[in-house]
């Protein structure tokens, strides 16, 4: 089997799906599968991190749609591809089988968090590769309802791959490491101690009232650590960034992936009051290094959190700021969600998640 696989969001920047694709990817090279495995790749200006095992096929700059449809046709025409994975979007011209990947359907249950184009272009596109895919892919139970709900598929035609986390993650115990990790800290010009958020600055995380929430915490205390937003500026977010700047919240921009441990690591706590999630990969990563999470009680996060963080209502600002409080002045409640994060992200790995992408490729559904 010659399984072809849209690698093009590799390098953007532009936060969880990229993230998905470099997981899936590491964990099939560490199995090592006894199949022929082709990435399609962008030219984004930098050096792409894909496994030496595969091979990389550069369509080039990035094009807009649909000239970047186009291109993956062609592409799987020359490289007489048995399977085409992709995200989203399938090339409406398919000359093998479909595998689509919907992460989440936030653009058909939140239209308003999206440019009217842009969920109209998304709600299109991904209707077209949901009837055209000879697999259905999603990343949680929740999303796999939601796929359900929006489109008139049965359960049983979708595979849920969940996400994973990768080997780079985890505690730091050693001060002696911990304090060797300052630099690192320095280049993005974070200071200890401080409340890690991440993710894209968009509407649907819920910034804006986590920032409410903080300044309500600074109110009610004499000292609180500094406030850190890692992630890029996103549409209708120019006046939040304004009000964070006002705030001195940290607003550090994109986060390298090898940076990302560091971060998590020497925070007090990853804070993730996202609206609305298809798997949510911080607070997972978060949790494999020892960091205490506080994230959304709704969509997929109690799903991937379990009891292992404090969840609360993402619509209220009043249950942010006494869950941050908390994990300020409760240390043994501190060290207890440290262990069980610990605990709990072994249980996401892409390895796990290769082999669910396998089995669905090579079942008879």
């Amino acid at each position: 089997m010659h399984l072809v696989i849209n690698g093009t969001e590799l390098g953007r920047q532009r936060g969880g799906n990229e993230s998905y694709i470099a997981g899936v990817l590491a964990g099939l090279a560490a199995q090592a599968p006894p199949i022929q495995i082709t990435i399609l790749t962008c030219d984004w200006g930098q050096s792409l991190k894909v496994p030496d095992i595969f091979r990389q096929v550069n369509l080039g700059p990035y094009r807009r749609l649909p000239f970047l449809l186009w291109q993956q046709t062609l592409a799987l025409n020359r490289l007489k591809a048995d399977w085409y994975l992709s995200h989203f979007f399938l090339p409406p011209i398919l000359p093998c089988r479909g595998a689509v990947l919907v992460y989440d359907l936030s653009f058909q249950a939140h239209p308003e968090y999206f440019p009217q184009a842009v969920a109209r272009y998304m709600t299109w596109l991904t209707g077209l590769a949901i009837r055209q895919a000879h697999r259905i892919l999603t990343i949680s139970e929740f999303s796999r309802q939601e796929l359900c709900r929006f489109y008139p598929v049965k359960q049983e035609q979708i595979h849920n791959l969940r996400g994973g986390v990768g080997p780079e993650f985890y505690p730091l115990t050693n001060e002696a490491k911990k304090t060797g990790e300052q630099a690192i800290l320095d280049h993005y010009g974070i200071s200890k101690p401080y409340i890690f958020a991440l993710g894209n600055i968009h509407p649907r995380k819920n910034l804006g009232r986590l920032l409410e929430a903080y300044l309500c915490l600074k109110s009610q205390r004499d000292s609180v650590p500094a406030m850190v937003w890692g992630g890029l500026q996103r549409w209708d977010s120019d006046s939040l960034v304004k009000q964070a700047n006002v705030a001195s919240v940290v607003l550090p921009g994109f986060i390298a992936q090898e940076d990302l441990p560091t971060l998590y690591r020497q925070a007090e706590m990853l804070v993730y009051p996202s609206l609305y999630e298809g798997f949510g990969l911080p607070p997972v990563e978060a949790m494999a290094c020892g960091t205490p999470v506080i994230a959304s009680n709704t969509t997929s996060l109690p799903e991937v959190i379990g009891n292992a963080g404090l969840t609360v209502d993402p619509t209220s600002v009043e249950a942010i700021t006494k869950a941050m409080a908390q994990l300020l002045d409760d240390a043994p409640l501190r060290a207890k969600l440290q262990q069980a994060g610990i605990e709990r992200a072994t249980k996401f790995t892409w390895q796990y998640t290769a082999q669910r992408l396998l089995e669905a490729l090579e079942g008879q559904k």
